[in-house]
């Protein structure tokens, strides 16, 4: 008989056995799991987000869990979920009840929308995850293509810019460009490809990206921002590569140029300056994975020129409650 109950992120041991499943359940090259300190800190509550943590528990042993996220700052019709289950007890319903809990939880929320992801290898035609996903009323909205680049790298070109134009970085962003930095982190989503479900843009402030940033440091992360600083002084563009505290890979998350400032080769120009910035943290490292939808043409031309190679796909679900 399976048992659902909640986890308590203040107990070092309950926190631990729910984290071995979840590592278990993790084990594809582009599908890596988050380290027991990154994902403590991913999953606790604050000003942006609350998180509701259950395990699946069969003769006393933590055979599967997963989590709802509910933002508190905006999208506030959503709810994002995640479950996982240990591969000896898959196709015995312990996903569906863990599944069925949560999305009470969401709705106990008031939440009307479930997310959720998927993950396959590029040769795949569809995955366990996909499937479990549309069995349980779960329709596509958006397909992502996910790209690794292989390190080392003989080298990096120097970033080509058009006149006027200017490149800075950081790992603290500093106070002359938060505002603007903050206001980059804002636009993303409504800048970026959606499916007819989309996002509705997120709350950022300079509070949000200081938060950020401690979050980070309490993770064991660096990361490494490039922003682009436009002739008339505003900065116009961004983007992050990201480093766990041990590991093989890097990731490249968010990257984004304002619509009136782009085919002036600066997507392409952000990322090398980000990488030669971050040339000390990439010696350590074997790969860069980094996501796009697959529609968003552009950016994965950029990626290519880069040297990256699709490895997987993955799909954004939603389902309505």
């Amino acid at each position: 008989m399976t048992t659902v109950r909640r986890v308590d992120l203040r107990d070092e041991e309950d926190f631990a056995r729910f984290h071995d499943a979840y590592a278990a359940c993790y084990d594809r090259p582009f599908d890596q799991p988050w380290g027991a300190p990154e994902k403590r800190v991913n999953l606790t509550d604050d000003d942006y987000g609350r998180h509701v943590l259950l395990a699946a528990v069969v003769d006393e042993q933590t055979v599967g869990g997963g989590y709802v996220s509910l933002p508190t700052q905006d999208n506030l019709d959503s709810a994002y979920v995640e479950v996982f289950v240990r591969s000896t007890h898959r196709r015995r319903g312990v996903g569906t009840e863990l599944l069925d809990a949560l999305a009470d939880v969401a709705r106990r929320e008031g939440r009307t929308l479930l997310r959720a992801e998927a993950l396959w290898g590029v040769d795949e035609s569809g995955g366990a995850g996909s499937s479990f996903a549309t069995a349980r009323g779960f329709a596509p909205d958006i397909l992502d293509a996910i790209r690794e680049l292989a390190l080392p790298v003989a080298e990096v070109p120097a970033p080509v810019l058009q006149p006027g134009d200017r490149l800075v970085a950081w790992r603290t962003c500093p106070e002359q460009w938060i505002d603007q930095y903050a206001h980059l982190r804002h636009v993303l989503l409504s800048e970026a490809p959606s499916g007819e479900d989309g996002l509705e843009n997120e709350f950022w402030d300079a509070e949000r990206v200081r938060h950020e940033e401690r979050s980070w440091n309490d993770q064991g992360r660096i990361a490494q921002t490039a922003a682009a600083v436009a002739p008339d002084g505003r900065l116009v563009g961004h983007t992050q590569l990201v480093f766990a505290a041990d590991g093989v890979e890097a990731y490249q998350w968010d990257t984004l140029v304002l619509p009136e400032h782009r085919g002036r080769g600066l997507g392409l120009a952000l990322k090398r300056h980000a990488m030669r910035e971050a040339a000390d943290l990439l010696r350590e490292r074997r790969r860069i994975s980094t996501w796009n939808a697959a529609s968003n043409t552009h950016m994965i031309a950029v990626n290519e020129a880069l040297g990256y190679r699709q490895t997987a796909w993955a799909a954004e679900y939603v389902r309505r409650l």
